[in-house]
């Protein structure tokens, strides 16, 4: 048994608890990725409440492989209870691996600030087998001090073997050479749900964090430089100063264009593939001078893939280190000009990456079966 320590929404959670729109399309791929090797997977979650209720533990069997488990959370009052409600549930996971790790369970856990004293300490009362997800680094966080850098260092001497999300961080963290498996995404061809675009112009979507430091604005403002060939599409989530930023934005740059612009909101699920198929050339830009974007690998990218997008990226060390640089189409730096002429490019581009995806899927299960078979042989075990 594999535990995946996550933050992580099924769909019967939806609405109840804290989103987690970035990485849960990634958890179920690994989680499916995983059960193909063989093992079976317990997703254990402490997403919290963001209702005034006491939400009580579930338990979820999706099949006979697949499990989740959402630990219960207290009602979203005050900072003093979301406090506790923390506490709660560091407890309610530990006394759960606690009573139900075996000898051969390995507990695999996406790296959170939240955990990162966690297990070492869990693991001076139970023996197990520790796989640590990296996906980006902390430490590099414009709030980080220098104390959380060294100590965000120190976890990374903790776990038997690494999940990475780029070769860049897997340079940087895995020093000592432990297993380790690279993934920058999810690897899966997507079922054609839509065959038919929204209109008849080119339509250029960027979908994710509405962040600024994330690259949306450079999207909008790429517009200026398009013409009404084109059409931009917004969907993403942010707290509301980020989305009244962006729909002002868009206000602005739409009178300087003939280029179409909307923002339409957050999409999940089966809504989020169908709204995708619809469009033609997905886009993602990040901050190159932004310290924490170098050391972790847009997974939106493999979104728009599995879609049938051709994908518009700006040159990051991470991607041009890849498999995937032959692609996509590489911008020069975060100009919005650029960004517009890489867009024209790319649209007269086809989209051929079926066999592509399915390729790193493959290598990606027998990456997996290869990290396994290591820790198997780890003393003690």
């Amino acid at each position: 048994m594999i535990y995946y320590v996550a933050f992580y929404n099924p769909k019967e959670e939806v609405g109840q608890r804290v989103a987690n729109y970035a990485g849960e399309d990634k958890i179920d791929y690994i989680c499916d990725a995983i059960v193909r090797t063989g093992e079976k997977v317990t997703i254990l979650s402490n997403t919290k409440s963001v209702q005034r209720r006491f939400l009580p533990c579930k338990v979820y069997k999706e099949s006979e492989n697949k499990s989740i488990v959402m630990f219960s959370s207290l009602p979203r009052i005050n900072r003093i209870i979301h406090a506790i409600d923390v506490l709660w549930g560091y407890m309610q996971l530990s006394v759960y691996l606690i009573l139900h790790l075996k000898k051969d369970d390995k507990v695999w856990v996406y790296h959170s600030l939240g955990y990162r004293n966690l297990f070492q300490k869990l693991r001076k009362i139970k023996k197990f087998i520790y796989i640590l997800e990296v996906e980006e680094l902390f430490q590099y966080i414009e709030k980080a001090t220098g104390s959380f850098k060294k100590k965000e260092r120190m976890v990374f001497d903790e776990p038997d073997a690494f999940v990475f999300s780029n070769i860049c961080l897997a340079r940087n963290i895995n020093t000592c050479n432990k297993p380790e498996v690279v993934i920058n995404g999810v690897y899966k061809n997507e079922e054609r749900l839509i065959n038919t675009a929204f209109n008849k112009r080119k339509i250029v979507v960027y979908a994710g964090s509405l962040e600024r430091q994330k690259g949306v604005d450079y999207v909008i403002r790429s517009a200026e430089f398009l013409d009404n060939r084109f059409e931009i599409r917004i969907i993403g989530f942010g707290d509301l100063n980020d989305q009244r930023r962006v729909k002002e934005l868009i206000n602005h740059v739409s009178k300087r264009t003939k280029c179409m612009i909307r923002y339409d909101g957050t999409m999940k699920g089966s809504d989020y593939v169908q709204y995708l198929q619809r469009c033609n050339i997905g886009v993602c830009i990040q901050d190159p001078e932004d310290v924490f974007n170098r050391f972790e690998f847009p997974s939106k990218i493999f979104s728009y893939m599995s879609n049938g997008l051709n994908v518009v990226v700006n040159r990051l060390e991470q991607i041009e280190n890849s498999s995937i640089a032959d692609k996509v189409t590489l911008v020069n730096g975060i100009d919005p000009r650029a960004i517009a002429n890489a867009i024209v490019v790319a649209s007269e581009k086809e989209c051929c990456v079926e066999s592509f995806l399915h390729q790193l899927d493959q290598q990606f299960i027998k990456d997996l079966k290869s990290m396994f078979c290591r820790t198997r042989n780890l003393v003690g075990y």
